[in-house]
């Protein structure tokens, strides 16, 4: 780890992240980050590198951002979706493991790696996965890294500039509900890192996940929660942003030839299919179309929640759902994957 290629890497997605926003784009302090980190990889001789313990702080900040959009109402709202939104998720998820048995046997890829590339999860959980059985981790990266830059790109914008009907607001009412907060809740913010990373071993996405957890369930007992200063979040972000942006290797991505154009249609596919089943819960359950959009968009459950603040959406229900979602694939997929490539 090099400083001067860490410094320059946080120099070159700076501008990005002022240009995106600048241009009202969609989670402009990810996007923008990812664009100008990967374009300059490709194009230059940049060496990008980040540093590791920022990207941490970066995914705690975020969990505590959206725990503060938690309610009294939150938990009891989620009640009626869970089960048509465990329904509609797991034909997700089987369609996407059918087109990997599909893409296996007619490619060049082994079934355990199509099957765990294939499938709508977590990047780093799966690499996990991948590992544990013995699949091709280089590639499953490639597959999830498309999957998630094509959500990334395609889901903020769709429910940025669609039309919807019934979409609730909740950013206003989020600041208005923390401007009451008091110094002593400072400390909490601490504790909720601090338990983020002990546990990181033992729970996906630890460090976003249980911070939302514990400040959004304090959050919804009344505790009235000093509010952090906004910068910080927009700072979270950014951090994320450029770790993606390392981390996203278009040279790779191209390397990968065929097998990737094909897990590239999939992830758009999916991204469709999700769209059209947010529909069908929408009818089934009457959740506002973009909150169900973006609680079943493949994947990302720190970016659609941000975006959900940032357009309307209810954050809450959908770092929920996505959190349900998420460990129903690491905990359930590894046994049915040993079942599927046997």
């Amino acid at each position: 780890m090099k400083a001067s290629n860490i410094w320059k890497t946080y120099l070159i997605a700076l501008p990005g992240g002022l240009l995106f926003d600048f241009l009202n784009i969609p989670i402009p302090w990810i996007l923008g980050p990812v664009v100008f980190v990967v374009f300059a990889k490709y194009f230059t001789t940049l060496e990008s590198d980040t540093v590791p313990v920022a990207k941490n702080i970066a995914f705690v900040l975020l969990g505590v951002q959206i725990g503060l959009t938690f309610s009294a109402e939150t938990f009891r709202s989620i009640g009626p979706y869970l089960f048509p939104y465990t329904i509609l998720t797991s034909a997700m998820i089987a369609l996407s493991l059918l087109a990997g048995l599909y893409i296996a046997k007619f490619g060049t890829v082994d079934k355990t790696t199509a099957l765990v590339g294939s499938s709508p999860g977590g990047l780093s959980a799966m690499i996990a996965v991948s590992e544990s059985m013995k699949g091709n981790s280089a590639l499953v990266t490639i597959f999830h890294t498309l999957r998630l830059i094509s959500v990334l790109f395609i889901i903020p914008f769709y429910v940025t500039h669609g039309t919807f009907d019934g979409s609730i607001s909740v950013v206003a009412s989020v600041k208005g509900g923390v401007d009451q907060g008091s110094y002593y809740t400072i400390p909490l913010y601490v504790i909720a890192a601090f338990i983020g990373w002990k546990l990181r071993e033992w729970i996906p996405a630890s460090l976003v996940i249980l911070p939302m957890l514990f400040i959004g369930s304090l959050q919804t007992s009344g505790l009235p929660f000093y509010p952090l200063p906004g910068v910080l979040f927009t700072l979270a972000q950014f951090l994320i942003g450029t770790y993606l942006g390392h981390t996203v290797s278009l040279r790779e991505i191209i390397s990968a030839g065929k097998t990737c154009i094909a897990f590239f249609v999939l992830a758009v596919s999916m991204i469709g299919i999700g769209i059209g089943m947010a529909f069908v819960l929408s009818w089934w359950t009457t959740m506002d179309v973009k909150t169900a959009v973006l609680a079943l968009a493949p994947g990302g459950l720190v970016e659609m929640a941000i975006t959900a603040e940032q357009t309307g959406g209810e954050p809450a229900i959908v770092s929920s759902l996505q959190t349900i979602r998420l460990l129903m694939i690491v905990l359930l997929l590894p046994w049915l994957f040993k079942k599927l490539r046997t």
